[in-house]
C-alpha cells in the first residue's frame, strides 16, 4: 500500500511554483541580456563611407555623407537597365561574378551589396570540423580584402536565410559566424554587415539579437508574406526595433502557388506577375516605416528556379518582360504606357493550368495563347517549347540550376499563337511554354504543366 504523508501535496505544489519562478527569472535575465547586449551607439557613427544613421526617428543608409534609399534587385546582370529603370543597387550572391559586377556597377553608378553564402546553424557536422570552418574563414577573408575598397560597395550580407538555433550552450556555428563577422568589421569598418531571414522569422531574429548583436541591420526576404510584414514587425518591436532592408521580394514564391495533383506549382503569366509586382510595391512594401532602408526585387536577370520564367524579369535571351516597365514606374513614381505584349491566358485543349492535365504518351493536343489586344498579333513572334520539369530542384534555392533540355520533334506550327503538339514518349511531369515577343523589344511568357502516363 502506498504510504501517505501529510503535507506532501503542499510541498509538491511549492516545489513546482519555485521551479516556475526560477524559470521565469532565468527568462527575464536572458531577455534583459538580449535587449541590452550589443555595440553602443552603433547608429551614431559619422566617420564611415557607408553608415546607417537614425535621425529624427528614421533610419537611412548614408553613402558618402548623403542619405541613400535602396531600390534594386538580386542578380549580377542588366545593370545598365537597372539604372535606366530608376534602380540604384544590386545584391550579388555569386562571388565568382563580383569582378564583372563591380566593373559594370562602377560604369553605371550602382551600389553593390556582396552576399556571402555560408552553411546555416542546422549544419552541425560542417561546423564541428575546424578544417571546414578554417577553409570558409580564409576564403571569405580574401573576398573581403579584395573588395572592401571598391567605391561601389554598399554593404555585406553574411549568410542567406540561415537557421539560427536557439540554445543556451556554446554552439560552433555562432562561434564561426561571429569570427567571420568580426573579421569583416575589422578589415572593413567603412561598410555595414547584415544577414537575411525568411520573412519576419521571430525565433531567428531573437537569436540574432542575442547571439550576433554586432550585426548592423537585417535583410528580410519575403514574397506573399510581405502583405503582413508591418504587422509581423510590430509584434517583435519589444525585443528588436532596428533597421531592415527587404532583401528579396517578388509576388508568389513557387512554394506559395496553387499545385496540381502531382504537386507541380502553377505559374502566372508574365502579365499577371507584372500586375502583382505593381500591387506588392505600392500596397505592401513598407516604404513609410522609419526603419525601412529600401528593397531588392527578385530576380533581376534570368534564373532557373521552378521554371526559367518564374522569377525572371528578363527572358533567357535578355529580352525584358513587363515587370521591368512596372518597376520603372514604381522606382520613379511615374505612370507610363507599357510596350510589352499583354496576355489574357493560355490554354491546352481549352483547359487552363489548374486543370490537372494528364496525357497518354504520344497523344496529340492543341495549345493556344490569347492576347489582351488581338489586333496586334500580326506583329508578334511566338516561340513554343516543351520541357521536362526541374522536379528534383523544386523548393530549393541558391544552387546553379540549369534549364532542362527542350523536348524536340513534338510540335508543328511552333511560330503561331495556336499550335498542335504531341505528348512526350517518356512518362513524368512536363510543361509547355510560350514566349511572345514584339518589335518594341519586350516579351511575355506563360506555361501550363501536364503529366504523361504510359
Amino acid at each position: 500500500m502506498k504510504k501517505y504523508y501529510p503535507g506532501a501535496g503542499k510541498i509538491k505544489r511549492w516545489l513546482l511554483r519555485l521551479m516556475a519562478a526560477s524559470l521565469l527569472l532565468v527568462c527575464l535575465v536572458l531577455l534583459f541580456y538580449v535587449l541590452t547586449k550589443g555595440p553602443k551607439n552603433q547608429y551614431a557613427k559619422r566617420d564611415k563611407l557607408v553608415s546607417i544613421r537614425q535621425q529624427n526617428g528614421r533610419f537611412n543608409f548614408y553613402k558618402n555623407g548623403k542619405p541613400f534609399i535602396v531600390k534594386g534587385g538580386a542578380g549580377f546582370t542588366h545593370i545598365k537597365e537597372l539604372v535606366n529603370a530608376g534602380g540604384n543597387t544590386i545584391i550579388c550572391w555569386d562571388t565568382s561574378r563580383l569582378e564583372n559586377t563591380f566593373k559594370e556597377a562602377a560604369k553605371n553608378g550602382v551600389a553593390v551589396i556582396i552576399g556571402i553564402d555560408i552553411p546555416g546553424g542546422d549544419n552541425t557536422e560542417f561546423y564541428s570540423q575546424d578544417s571546414n570552418t578554417n577553409k570558409l574563414y580564409n576564403h571569405y577573408k580574401q573576398i573581403v580584402s579584395r573588395y572592401k575598397d571598391e567605391p561601389a560597395l554598399l554593404a555585406w550580407c553574411l549568410g542567406n536565410e540561415l537557421d539560427m538555433p536557439l540554445t543556451f550552450t556554446t554552439v560552433p556555428f555562432y562561434k564561426s559566424y561571429n569570427r567571420l563577422l568580426e573579421t569583416i568589421h575589422q578589415a572593413d569598418p567603412d561598410h555595414p554587415v547584415s544577414t537575411s531571414t525568411i520573412n519576419v522569422a521571430k525565433r531567428f531574429i531573437f537569436n540574432i539579437r542575442w547571439r550576433i548583436p554586432a550585426l548592423d541591420f537585417i535583410c528580410i526576404n519575403t514574397y506573399n508574406r510581405i502583405k503582413s510584414i508591418e504587422t509581423d514587425l510590430s509584434l517583435i518591436k519589444w525585443f528588436w526595433n532596428g533597421p531592415y532592408l527587404v532583401g528579396e521580394w517578388s509576388p508568389n514564391g513557387g512554394w506559395e502557388a496553387s499545385l496540381t495533383t502531382w504537386q507541380a506549382p502553377i505559374e502566372n503569366t508574365s502579365t499577371k506577375k507584372a500586375q502583382q509586382y505593381a500591387e506588392f510595391y505600392t500596397k505592401y512594401i513598407p516604404r513609410n516605416d522609419p526603419r525601412f532602408l529600401g528593397s531588392l526585387v527578385f530576380f533581376w536577370g534570368n534564373r532557373q528556379e521552378y521554371t526559367h520564367t518564374w522569377y525572371s524579369i528578363f527572358n533567357e535571351d535578355d529580352t525584358p518582360t513587363e515587370a521591368l516597365e512596372v518597376l520603372n514606374d514604381c522606382w520613379k513614381d511615374t505612370v507610363t504606357k507599357h510596350q510589352s505584349p499583354r496576355l489574357q491566358y493560355m490554354l491546352v485543349d481549352k483547359s487552363g493550368g489548374d486543370s490537372n492535365l494528364i496525357f497518354e504518351a504520344g497523344s496529340t493536343h492543341q495549345a493556344a495563347v490569347y492576347l489582351e489586344k488581338p489586333g496586334a498579333a500580326d506583329t508578334l513572334v511566338y516561340q513554343w517549347q516543351i520541357l521536362k520539369e526541374d522536379w528534383q530542384h523544386w523548393g530549393l534555392t541558391w544552387d546553379n540550376f540549369k534549364k532542362p533540355a527542350v523536348q524536340m520533334g513534338l510540335m508543328t506550327d511552333s511560330l503561331q499563337s495556336e499550335i498542335n503538339f504531341k505528348a512526350p514518349a517518356g512518362k513524368g511531369p512536363y510543361r509547355i511554354f510560350v514566349t511572345v515577343k514584339n518589335p518594341a523589344g519586350f516579351c511575355a511568357t506563360a506555361n501550363i504543366p501536364f503529366y504523361v502516363v504510359q
